[in-house]
């Protein structure tokens, strides 16, 4: 009687186990041995993540998170945040520690892409979300779309109101119009444009004194 073929979860456990033992095989290599042991954890930690979601899924047990009605706890109880975990800051970064690594990588884009993987994935993507992004991450593969983050899209910006731009007055001209008691040939003289050179105009701002 032929064995049966592994499931998607089976493989997928199997490859963690072979990528484990490549991380820790590089003891001789020069990494250390607490760096070797946080890469452990992030593998392990996401290997269990998903045996348990897969395992729900499998017995039917799996039902999705709700989000909880409750308001937000005040900033006082809100626990601080960690800090930042060294290893996730650049796309691929455990291919230069662990060169072999590359060829798990591949693994799991194929695994990706079977259909028993698939149907996990659509079981249950918000839970399967965080364990696939971390490895897919290390690895540099690209996760499939149906683990991609939410988009949040922001609330449009309420119209500014701004205020009228104040009217301008009209300039004065250079020379004043000529009033009605003036003699007769100085009311047909043409008006200046420009102000002549050498004196200053009167809408030219005085000059600064010391």
């Amino acid at each position: 009687m032929p064995n049966p073929s592994p499931t998607a979860a089976e493989t997928f456990a199997s490859i963690l186990w072979c990528l484990t033992q490549a991380v820790v095989t590089r003891t001789a290599f020069g990494l250390s041995q607490p760096l070797i042991n946080l890469i452990v954890t992030r593998i392990r930690d996401a290997k269990q993540a998903f045996a348990r979601l897969a395992a729900r899924i499998e017995a039917g047990t799996y039902a999705p998170r709700r989000r909880a009605s409750t308001p937000p706890r005040p900033p006082a109880v809100q626990k601080p945040r960690p800090p930042p975990n060294p290893l996730a800051r650049k796309f691929g970064w455990l291919l230069p520690l662990v060169p072999g690594a590359v060829v798990f990588g591949g693994q799991i884009e194929t695994l990706l892409r079977d259909p028993g993987m698939a149907e996990l994935l659509a079981a249950a993507p918000v839970s399967l979300r965080r364990p696939i992004r971390s490895l897919c991450w290390m690895l540099r593969v690209d996760p499939p779309g149906i683990l991609a983050r939410p988009k949040n899209p922001r609330p449009p910006r309420p119209p500014r109101d701004k205020p009228p731009r104040p009217k301008r007055e009209p300039l004065q001209p250079y020379y004043p119009p000529t009033p009605p008691e003036a003699p007769a040939w100085m009311h047909g003289m043409p008006r200046l444009t420009r102000w002549p050179k050498g004196i200053s105009s009167p809408r030219r701002r005085p000059p600064k004194t010391a």
